[in-house]
């Protein structure tokens, strides 16, 4: 029985898991290209580089939807035992809660190692090739798009503006182009009422050609009376006048990917603890630079040899006299050298603190990451105990009570999740408390709700709740009526 018990609660598990992995997943990835779509739209990127940034942005949130999905199929799936009376037999055959999930235990055991190594080993490539192909299309600057009456200024040192445009984006009415190329102002205009654009036959340049048109430039020249220069403008007719364009900062080129490497995104586990200790190494060796530096200006914290100091405490302490400190008389060359002292010492002190601030901040930013693959995956077997001890006292399966559950109790894991990486960050707490909020507030109350469906709590059924109102108001109508 207890194979047989194993066999069908984890065969009920495996499809609603794919099922709502597949759903949060696409929620996740609907959220990220809403974020983005301003940086992906009019830059005539090809389909093949939006589908590769979007597969690898799935890869990036598997850690984040897999709990989710746990957390769904779980209850969704004890929810639907319950309902069919299922849970109710398994029980009376004398297994408890935690025997009859069992196997997805385990499974989710299993599930929680490979969401490890795929967070380990398999996510930093995956964010380097993300990020730097995310980093380049963001640069990108957009496809080339004149419409009527707007001048278009992504060509550099160039204004275009047309009237009237074909259907065919080829044949241009009423142009009229800005030439700002020699940085003198409108000091070049060229005026057409038709005239044609197109690409290269290697799509590299752009050729523009004006028919009937005129040209104003404004042309320096040399007076006789004086050294100065003076500007003339000279107009130009045409019948045909061409210009190419060239287009190859309208093409995205690929930045080196080694420049993203050394973001803690990119590390795994051993390398990130690697990272970290020459983090805090970096902050010792600062320590101990600023006392050094510190012993120049402030005489308390020179190191003295044992001879000077035996010297100091035995001879000299006992020949000061505090009177004679006093009455010294300071000079303005004293005064400037102290004043300039201390303003050297203020200075270099603040330089100090915000390298020392920046320095902390990479060591917490090494551990918070170190400790996100441990806890993630740690986070799908508590999601497990909350999904099924929930779906065991709810005793609904479907879509519908358990989703409405299942994401309520997400939103409060994320919540913590995010509030406590941003105050580790922040150095408020420390990074192990940070990145572990989540997992140590909901694992007691996990626990807690286990124990609850495992006696057969009515704490979550509505009926109890009715029938107490129920009650209370007969007890209030019954005394108004003594009354």
């Amino acid at each position: 029985m207890l194979k047989r018990v194993d066999r069908v609660v984890l065969g009920s598990f495996i499809v609603p898991l794919l099922i709502t992995f597949a759903l949060t997943s696409f929620i996740f990835m609907m959220q990220f290209l809403w974020k983005y779509i301003d940086d992906f739209v009019g830059k005539g990127l090809e389909m093949s580089l939006l589908m590769k940034l979007v597969a690898l942005f799935t890869l990036t949130i598997i850690p984040m939807a897999l709990p989710l999905a746990i957390l769904l199929a779980s209850t969704m799936v004890i929810g639907t035992l319950g309902e069919n009376s299922e849970l109710t037999a398994y029980k009376t055959g004398g297994l408890s809660l935690v025997r009859i999930m069992g196997s997805l235990i385990v499974f989710t055991i299993f599930l929680s190692f490979g969401a490890f190594y795929f967070s380990n080993n398999i996510l930093p490539k995956v964010h380097l090739r993300f990020y730097s192909l995310l980093y380049d299309i963001r640069k990108q600057k957009p496809a080339l798009d004149i419409k009527e009456g707007i001048f278009y200024r992504g060509i550099g040192g160039f204004a275009l503006k047309i009237q009237k445009k074909d259907p065919d984006n080829k044949t241009l009415y009423g142009i009229m182009v800005y030439d700002h190329s020699q940085g003198r102002g409108n000091d070049n205009v060229v005026l057409a009422d038709k005239g044609k654009i197109e690409m290269s036959n290697t799509g590299q340049h752009l050729i523009l050609t004006l028919y009937n048109g005129k040209q104003y430039q404004d042309v320096r020249k040399r007076t006789d009376n004086s050294e100065k220069n003076s500007d003339e403008q000279t107009i130009m007719e045409f019948k045909r006048w061409q210009k190419i364009f060239d287009l190859k900062e309208f093409k995205m080129t690929r930045t080196d990917e080694s420049l993203f490497k050394g973001h803690f995104m990119m590390y795994n586990a051993k390398q990130l603890m690697q990272e970290a200790d020459t983090s805090r190494k970096e902050i010792e060796r600062k320590i101990v630079d600023i006392k050094q530096n510190d012993a120049t200006y402030i005489s308390s914290l020179k190191k003295l040899n044992d001879t000077i100091q035996y010297v100091y405490n035995d001879s000299i302490i006992n020949k000061i006299n505090i009177q004679n400190v006093f009455d010294r008389q300071f000079t303005q060359s004293c005064l400037t050298t102290a004043i300039s002292n201390v303003n050297s010492l203020r200075d270099y002190m603040q330089m100090a603190n915000t390298d020392m601030e920046f320095k902390k901040i990479n060591y917490v930013n090494y551990y918070c990451e170190w400790y996100r693959k441990f806890s993630l995956s740690f986070a799908c077997l508590v999601l497990l105990f909350v999904g099924c001890s929930m779906g065991a006292i709810v005793r609904k399966g479907g879509f519908g009570v358990p989703i409405l559950i299942a994401v309520l109790y997400f939103v409060l894991f994320h919540v913590l999740n995010v509030t406590g990486e941003k105050l580790a960050k922040g150095l408020v707490i420390p990074p192990f408390a940070g990145m572990w909020l989540s997992s140590l507030v909901l694992m007691p109350l996990a626990l807690f709700l286990m124990y609850k469906a495992n006696n057969d709590s009515v704490l979550f059924r509505k009926e109890v709740y009715i029938n107490a109102v129920g009650k209370w108001m007969q007890f209030f109508n019954k005394n108004r009526k003594n009354n």
